[in-house]
């Protein structure tokens, strides 16, 4: 069956009982809540960077890596049969399967006696992290209608920041207090260094989410066409018909560049270059992260879906383009700053805009694709977001300290520079989407 027929079906009128989910915002909780253990388990590794590095001996290029490398090459690309997978089966069965392997995988990263195991553990944990915002934003875009999409998905993306919020500052203090007893004997498993006990305390928790999320119901999906457009018909309908897609996944892949490079090296410039302890760096990093991002993915959330209640055209990609030129002096300031104190004031500006374009891009993109097309729509869009931007973000940030600066104390320096070309790409690309819009609208 043809794209066209896909997309005409979802215009046809159908009886509102078929869409109708009894507790919409019930959907949304447990979602966040699956969400919010994911980056637990993705980020309490940036607290163990200066542990990692010491007792294992390993340079700013392999543990970015681990952070970023391992992680996004194996969540990209299997997003892609994920994608397709999401158009095709039940969502919640996906979503529970994917939460059960990113924990014990997580919980693998504490038996870890190599560089090489805590590679293949993360590696793990990107392929079962792949399933979830796929799954997620399909299964939202049924419930949600449009002008409510956009808050609905900034509510669920809530969990990037409680989840690294959990990470910072619970991890901080284990930290702290195991990294003192040096190395502890598990039964069975031998000697294992005290901080990685960390991975098996976050990991294992997961196993509860999945079974919750076993518990929801499965939305009815608005195409009633049964018909799954293979991965060739999706890139000839999104080709000709709205190639502004590509663009607007080019854009998201540069801006990620950015938001993943300063997500995952922060905590370590705060430490290395302005000498707080990681105590300080998770309380602070962790208070941040519940509060600044949390008030600017709810505003900007609701200003996209008003926006668009008002009939503005192209409202969220507007919103989009607004929040990157806003975003590019607010990654770079911090670091210019002469104090500690000075350089933590100005990362507020960061904090408010970095969560920005999470549920208005999300909601954007949904928007354009037909139902039987957003899994693979998303994942495509994701492959590039995460392949780019947490491949190649976190990456080149190392190799501008390690090669070019040669010195770990020009970690700043590194950040800046990255923010400043990657954000100005990224405008230019959604500057480009936009104008094919509008030519499409006429």
């Amino acid at each position: 069956m043809s794209s066209e027929k896909i997309l005409d079906s979802e215009s046809i009128e159908q009886p509102k009982t078929t869409f109708r989910y009894k507790h919409p915002w019930v959907l949304v909780f447990v979602l966040m809540l699956a969400y919010a253990i994911a980056f637990v388990d993705r980020y309490i590794l940036n607290l163990l960077v200066e542990p990692m590095k010491r007792d294992f001996a390993l340079s700013d290029t392999q543990i970015s890596l681990l952070l970023g490398g391992s992680f996004a090459i194996f969540y990209a690309v299997l997003g892609l049969p994920l994608g397709r997978l999401v158009d095709m089966r039940n969502r919640k069965k996906i979503i529970a399967v994917g939460i059960s392997l990113w924990s014990v995988m997580t919980a693998f990263s504490g038996f870890a006696k190599s560089y090489f195991h805590l590679l293949l553990s993360r590696i793990g944990v990107g392929v079962g992290e792949a399933s979830l915002s796929l799954a997620a934003y399909s299964m939202l875009s049924d419930v949600f209608p449009k002008n409510r999409l956009a808050t609905a998905i900034s509510v669920y993306s809530l969990g990037i920041y409680i989840g690294s919020a959990l990470a910072y500052i619970l991890g901080s203090y284990c930290i702290g207090a195991l990294d003192e007893m040096g190395v502890v004997e598990l039964f069975l498993v031998g000697e294992i260094y005290a901080w990685q006990l960390i991975f098996i305390l976050v990991g294992l928790p997961g196993l509860l989410i999945a079974g919750v999320v076993l518990l929801l119901r499965e939305p009815a999906r608005k195409a009633q066409d049964l018909t799954v457009p293979s991965f060739g018909d999706t890139l000839k309908y999104l080709w000709n018909n709205c190639r502004a897609f590509f663009w607007i996944c080019g854009g998201f892949a540069a801006f990620y560049c950015c938001v993943y490079a300063t997500m995952i090296w922060l905590p370590a410039y705060l430490m290395r270059v302005r000498g707080l302890s990681v105590e300080d760096v998770g309380l602070i990093s962790g208070l941040g992260m519940i509060v600044l991002p949390t008030i600017g993915i709810l505003i900007e959330g609701r200003l996209g879906d008003y926006w668009t209640s008002k009939g503005i055209a192209q409202a969220k990609t507007k919103l989009v383009l607004v929040i990157t030129i806003l975003f590019i002096p607010a990654t770079f300031v911090y670091v210019l700053m002469p104090s500690t104190k000075l350089a933590l004031y100005a990362l507020i500006p960061y904090g408010l805009l970095v969560s920005g374009t999470v549920g208005v891009g999300a909601a954007m993109v949904q928007e354009l694709l037909p139902n039987r097309m957003r899994g693979l729509g998303t994942a495509i869009l994701l492959f590039m977001q995460n392949l780019i931007g947490l491949g190649l973000g976190p990456t080149l940030v190392a190799l501008l300290t390690d090669y070019v600066f040669e010195n770990e104390m020009a970690l700043g320096h590194s950040l800046a520079l990255c923010s400043v070309v990657v954000l100005i790409v990224a405008f230019l690309c959604f500057y480009r989407a936009l104008s094919l819009m509008r030519k499409a609208d006429g």
